[in-house]
């Protein structure tokens, strides 16, 4: 197994993105459109070649995708099988897509904020941009703590440990957490470029995201009710709303990764001037 210190904050990303897209295709395997026989002549044919017999009950899925007979001794039976069962690992991607959004951010601060404090010094947090200074209004650095900077090479790591410590007791998630954490790595206006970068329309990204988290907060917390009804019905859920919610969690996330990326290499131009200018 890998060390998981080594994976780049994408391949992190990627890795924990990777169950959502595989119930996505579990579901699109299983999804039969209700349509489950348990008799008939394909039915028949295949008793003969799983050596099933008469009695034992048996069920056909098919569609363009996928053959599958359930055996007796699966304990499965038909109405686990259908559209309102399948329809939790539609829930389950949507959550497991949330949590990629979640682990993805603290990683990208992570492996690229020495780089951006040790350039930007004093001026990391935008002293324009009010929502990040109001985040990180409780962070506190005690005396012990300011002696330890003065004059310390590791200064910039240190820093950036005792700011994502504190950003991992405060929820990092949803559209306001790929704001702190694009504009912390140097992107002025994180929203806007990742709407430029992806060619797509900003409302419609920032609404589609929020709606992906707040329903996984509604699958986790609520058994996929609303806040407003947490006692009601669960909410409708679809293959395509799925795909498209956990795909522009996916595009968004992908995108910052690029921007960023870019941002921190001009970074390290300037830093790599500035060594140069020392030694001569």
């Amino acid at each position: 197994m890998p060390d998981i210190s080594l994976l780049s904050p994408r391949q992190t990303f990627e890795d924990n993105m990777r169950p959502a897209h595989l119930l996505l295709r579990v579901y699109r395997l299983l999804d039969s459109n209700d349509s489950i026989a348990s008799d008939g002549d394909m039915v028949t044919k295949l008793r003969t070649v799983v050596q099933a017999t008469e009695d034992e009950e048996v069920l056909l899925i098919y569609n363009e995708l996928f053959l599958g007979l359930v055996r007796e001794r699966a304990d499965i039976k038909r109405s686990h099988l259908l559209k309102r069962s399948l329809g939790h690992l539609l829930r389950q991607a949507i959550v497991a897509s949330a949590t990629a959004l979640e682990t993805f951010l603290p990683a990208l601060l992570r492996a690229h904020m020495p780089t951006i404090v040790r350039v930007r010094k004093r001026d990391i947090l935008p002293p324009g941009d009010s929502s990040i200074q109001e985040y990180f209004k409780d962070l506190t650095f005690t005396l012990v703590d300011t002696l330890r900077l003065l004059d310390d090479p590791l200064a910039p790591g240190y820093i950036t440990e005792k700011m994502l410590g504190y950003i991992n007791h405060n929820y990092l998630s949803s559209r306001k957490g790929i704001h702190l954490a694009g504009a912390i790595l140097g992107i002025t206006k994180p929203w806007d470029e990742i709407a430029n970068h992806l060619r797509r329309d900003k409302k419609e990204l920032i609404e589609t995201l929020e709606y992906t988290v707040d329903r996984r907060n509604d699958i986790v917390h609520r058994a996929d009710r609303t806040k407003q009804d947490p006692t009601g019905e669960q909410q409708e859920i679809t293959y395509v709303q799925t795909q498209h919610a956990i795909d522009t969690i996916n595009h968004v996330c992908l995108a910052l990764d690029e921007l960023v990326a870019q941002r921190v290499a001009e970074l390290r131009q300037v830093i790599e001037a500035q060594l140069i200018e020392t030694e001569t």
